[in-house]
Order: structure tokens, then sequence, then C-alpha cells
């Protein structure tokens, strides 16, 4: 197969991919997330709600207009024709405990920002490093491609001038035939990664990673004193049921009403006129007040336990995430140093050796195979270290 015809074929599936669309920067794709995520449209219109019902808070109940005729008489029926207005009111306890409750829940939406900020900063960079990662898996690719047709090409040569049986032009077409369908696979990886990017940054354009090599990330000291926002929504939860305790402490409360009537209204003559103020107390259900309390009571507890668990849950996934960074640092510590400058020697010395006939094909493959392994090895423990820096700057809010 010519050299020619076998770089088309390996390099289709990535031209295709990177022809004609943007790259942008990591903080370039998490600007784009933060403007278009569909999530924060969503905690607006909560704001909005829950800024409305907080106005609802001191809602007085309906004012009531009667008319009627009292005092009738058996030697007077035309009685006494009175028209008025009457008024209830709650608790005046109640009311600041509704103000209370409403506006504990308006906080827990305005916060939800920063809960958002955090998750939509970590789902963008673990899409964004992994499409990277996937892009440098398709650069290596077409380097091998590159070696792949200089190996091919020394074992046609020595098969046409016998020194080596045809065995090896097979084997070499063989493994060729291996990096193309591995190249394609990784294409549609990178098809698929990309969708998912666009996904988080709502838009309808695909997008690549800069045309440089994959970074390593950066992490820094947890600092114990910050509170994760996910865990700061938990407390304001509690705060809310609180709250509401409070309500419910306040809803069993005497009840106000008041009564004025007129018969001036209906022009009379020397008219009667009075009012009246009654109170309406709780004397039946108390124990259906008790359990409301104690509901709400327990769904207080219930949301300190849920804090409780969530700490030593973020607490556990960030030493977690901590000690997968230190495992990939170490291995990165070898290929960053020797690791990749021997492969690349050993890439070299090969190639040499099986053309001056030292070495068997079988024995070059293997030693390209080895040389192979460490730069791909090498790409993967530094696409799992970014992943777990990702992870771990989520939990300590970086």
């Amino acid at each position: 197969v010519p050299k020619t015809m076998i770089l088309l074929i390996c390099g289709i599936g990535f031209s295709t991919i990177s022809g004609a669309q943007t790259r942008i920067s990591a903080k370039d794709a998490l600007n784009i997330a933060f403007r278009n995520n569909l999530q924060y449209p969503v905690n607006q219109s909560l704001i909005k709600k829950a800024g409305f019902e907080l106005k609802t808070a001191g809602e007085i109940p309906k004012t009531g207009f009667f008319v009627e005729n009292e005092d009738i008489r058996p030697s007077d029926h035309k009685g006494v024709l009175k028209i008025g207005i009457t008024q209830s009111i709650e608790w005046p306890g109640l009311y600041k405990a509704k103000r209370q409750y409403f506006e504990e829940q308006l906080k827990f939406y305005e916060m939800n920002k920063s809960a958002l900020d955090a998750l939509i900063r970590k789902e963008v960079n673990i899409a964004y490093y992994q499409l990277w990662y996937l892009q440098d898996v398709a650069a290596l690719y077409k380097k091998l491609d590159t070696l792949y047709a200089e190996m091919n090409k020394a074992t046609r040569l020595r098969v046409r001038t016998g020194d080596a049986a045809g065995l090896d032009s097979i084997a070499s077409g063989a493994r060729m035939k291996e990096l193309q369908a591995l190249l394609q696979q990784n294409n549609r990886n990178i098809t698929e990664q990309q969708q998912q990017l666009s996904m988080l940054l709502n838009t309808d354009s695909v997008y690549l990673p800069l045309a440089e090599k994959l970074e390593k990330l950066h992490y820094n000291i947890y600092n114990p004193d910050s509170l994760h926002p996910s865990l700061a929504l938990q407390q304001q939860n509690i705060n809310i049921a609180k709250a509401n305790i409070h309500v419910q402490q306040n809803t069993n409360k005497p009840e106000f009403s008041g009564r004025f009537f007129s018969q001036q209204l209906y022009g009379i003559k020397d008219p009667f006129t009075g009012f009246s103020v009654s109170a309406a107390f709780p004397l039946f259900g108390l124990s259906s007040a008790r359990s409301k309390i104690k509901a709400a009571e327990a769904d207080m507890e219930l949301q300190q336990k849920q804090l409780n668990f969530q700490k030593t849950q973020f607490e556990t996934q960030r030493k977690t995430a901590l000690t997968n960074i230190l495992r990939a640092a170490e291995m990165l510590k070898y290929y960053e140093g020797p690791g990749l400058k021997e492969s690349e020697e050993i890439f070299k010395a090969a190639m040499l050796s099986y053309q001056a006939g030292e070495i068997s094909f079988a024995e070059m493959y293997q030693f390209y195979t080895q040389a192979i392994d460490i730069r791909k090895n090498y790409l993967q423990s530094l696409n799992e270290y970014n992943q777990a820096v990702i992870e771990y700057n989520y939990f300590i809010n970086q």
C-alpha cells in the first residue's frame, strides 16, 4: 500500500473532525456555558416565583359585607335593618413567621446560583479536557501511522531482497489496518465528546480544544473554613425547616375579627350604629396542631442529618480525588522524566536495527509496542490526573 494512500485513509476521520471547526480554550468554554446553560433561566424563574410568594406573607383574609334584619318583634315586623362590613385577621406572629419562611426560600434559590456555577464548571471542564485528551490520542495515532508506514516500507524492501519472509510484510500491513480502526474509533469518541460539550454549552456550534498538547492542571490547598455551595444549600434547607416550625407554632393561635354596622346608609332618622370585636380560640384540634409542629421539627432534624451526611460524603470524595491525583502524579513523574525520551529512542533504534538485519520483524514490533504503550499510558495518566484535579477542585470550590 503506498504511503500517501495510507496517510490519506488514516487522516480522513481526524481532518473531517478538525476541519472548519472553532477552537476555544477551557476558559472560553466556561464563559459560554455560564451565559447559555439552561439551568440558569430555570433558577431565575424560581427566584422570581419566590419573590412573589414573599409578597403574600402579609395577606389579609377577605373583607365581608353583610345586610341583616334583626330585633323583629310581633308588634314590629320591620325590625332593625343593618348594613356593614366584617374583617378578620390572623395572629400577628403568623404573618411574621410566614414572611421569614418565604425569605428563607428566596435565599435558597439565590444561593443556588453558586452551586450551579460550581457544578457547571466541573461538568464543562470534564468534557473539555476529555475532548482534549482524545484529540492528543488522535495526534499520536497519526504519528504512529507515519512510523507504521516506514515499518511497512522496510518489511516490503527486505521481502523483495530476500532478507525476510513475506510474513513480515503481511504482519506489518495487518498492524496498519488495526491502527486505522483505532483511529476511526477515536474519531467517533471525539464526535461524541463534542456533542456532550455542545450540550453543556447549550449551543449548536461544534468546538475543538486548542491545537496544543494537553496541559497539566494544578490544584490548590483545601481551605476547611469555606463551605461548599452545595453544602451551603443544605444548610439553607435547615433554615427553611426552622422557619416552618415557627409558622406551625403560630398557625394554631387565636384569630381576631371585627364587625361594624350602621343604619345611616339607609337614611333612617336616629339610626343605630355599632361595632363588635371577637376572638376565635383553637379549643379543638390541639392534637393535630401539635402533630404539625412535631412534623416540622422532625423535618428540621432530617435536614440536619442530611447535611451531616453530605459533609462526610464530600470529605470522602475530596480525599479520594486527592488520592487519585497523587497516584496519577507518580506515574507522570516517570513519563515526564525518562519515559517519553526513552520511547522516542526505542522507535529509532528498533527501526535502524531491523533495517540493518540485526533483529527480526517480531522483535522490532515488540519494541514498537513497548514504545507505543509508553506514550499511550502517558496520555492516559495525564488525563486521569486532570480529571482527578477537576473533581478535587469541585469539592474545594475552585
